[in-house]
């Protein structure tokens, strides 16, 4: 029962839908972690909001903000810039996530593996809710419904061809940070198979959590399999040598669940539900594939419409940028490319100052586990390494070091919960080099 509340809790911040009345549904999950700790704790604790790793990574992002606000300032322009409302929201986020942490992160001798827990779970019940909608249509109205209105008449604007079921997942950003997000979930599922003996996600729970990421991910977008390869590569680094006794140990297991996956598709889903799948789901999920089997050529729409997204930039717009999001940028076309929206916005040193922050969330575990001896520590240095790599692979995409929420307040948890553990081992000497 504990372990639902904690993965409700960090489904009100991360996915922040709109609520009634509150407006962001992590508003109300500081109402629950309130009445958690004023009935059940007797207490109101802010411990991490003095915990040095929180205080440095909360002050930097006002400080990137102030940055950002000053950029719009110099250039004349509005100073409530897209940017710069991207990370107020942000900053709030990370806010209500310190003040949860108290409630998910109980256990701080288990805190990073009581992280990744609570993360796998919070995004496998997202990709229950995404699928539920896609299979039943009056739960996937119910949530296009709870959408705004100028929200829905894009998804419906048949100039955009936007799937309609993309919208049925409960989030407040389902576009591109809701599958990048998907991404690192999946990374920290092959982290958490690594762990010897683990009790966490394991056996036919994992199989089910592994099902609803995919899902999950082929419903709300195919970045995240970028995500999904990624950990797999970083669970076959580390466990290549055990390859052999690996395929005898789920091979069985795997064709359990391919055959019942075969029954639920063929005698359970009614034809409608099958249909949805064959030509809604599966030629937007498994695009590259469709178009190498019909024109023999690896590529999305998504990645050919990319290349006309990255132009030359003259010197003064390195320099100095122009204060404003890409597409209110004469002599220049709108691009949806992370890297050309930095440098357009404020130049190299802008884009810099957004590396040095998102660095700050990778610096204190990096440094840990780097002077770590035991695999436990290699295998935790990997995993901090491809997920600081993982937003440079975003950011060729879409604007994202730095100012993806989602995905800035899942590297707070699992940074935050990886210090607490050591801190409770008595690693105190580490905290006070970093």
């Amino acid at each position: 029962m504990k372990l639902l509340l904690k993965v409700i809790v960090l489904f009100l911040i991360i996915f922040n839908f709109e609520f009634p009345i509150l407006y962001y549904s992590c508003t109300f999950a500081i109402i629950v972690c309130s009445f958690y700790y004023f009935f059940i704790r007797k207490s109101i604790p802010f411990t991490y909001f003095t915990f040095r790793y929180n205080v440095i990574l909360l002050i930097a992002t006002l400080l990137i903000a102030f940055i950002t606000a000053l950029i719009s300032v110099v250039h004349g322009e509005e100073i409530l810039s897209t940017f710069l409302k991207r990370l107020i929201l942000q900053g709030y986020m990370l806010v209500c996530l310190v003040y949860a942490l108290p409630l998910l992160l109980e256990r701080e001798s288990n805190a990073f593996d009581d992280a990744i827990q609570i993360i796998c779970y919070t995004f496998a019940l997202q990709g229950a809710i995404h699928l539920t909608g896609f299979l039943v249509p009056s739960v996937g109205d119910f949530l296009f419904d709870m959408k705004r209105p100028e929200f829905q008449a894009f998804i419906t604007n048949n100039a955009y061809n936007i799937d309609r079921f993309r919208a049925y997942a409960l989030c407040g950003s389902i576009f591109f940070e809701l599958p990048a997000a998907y991404g690192i979930a999946s990374i920290l599922f092959f982290r958490m198979q690594l762990k010897e003996d683990s009790h966490y996600i394991s056996g036919w729970k994992g199989y089910v959590v592994m099902f609803l990421l995919f899902m999950g991910i082929s419903l709300s977008g195919r970045t995240g399999f970028t995500g999904l390869l990624i950990g797999l590569v970083f669970y076959l680094i580390f466990s290549w040598r055990k390859i052999v006794n690996l395929l005898k140990k789920i091979v069985w297991r795997a064709a359990i669940v391919i055959a019942i996956l075969f029954v639920t598709f063929y005698y359970i889903l009614s034809p409608v539900q099958r249909t949805a799948f064959t030509e809604d789901l599966f030629p937007f999920a498994f695009e590259m594939y469709y178009n190498y089997i019909d024109y023999g050529e690896i590529r999305t729409s998504s990645s050919d419409a990319l290349e006309a997204h990255y132009f030359n930039l003259n010197d003064d717009t390195l320099l100095r940028g122009h204060g404003v999001a890409s597409h209110q940028v004469a002599n220049y076309g709108h691009t949806d490319a992370g890297y050309m929206n930095h440098l357009l916005f404020g130049g190299i040193f802008y884009l810099l100052f957004l590396v040095i922050y998102q660095f700050l969330y990778f610096r204190a575990p990096l440094f840990i586990t780097r002077q770590g001896k035991d695999d436990d520590d290699r295998i935790d240095f990997v995993c901090f390494l491809f997920l600081f790599a993982y937003i440079f692979i975003l950011e060729y995409k879409s604007p994202s070091i730095g100012t993806l929420h989602i995905i800035e307040v899942l590297y707070l948890l699992i940074g935050c919960a990886y210090l607490i553990k050591y801190y409770w081992k008595g690693e105190e000497n580490y905290l006070n080099k970093i």
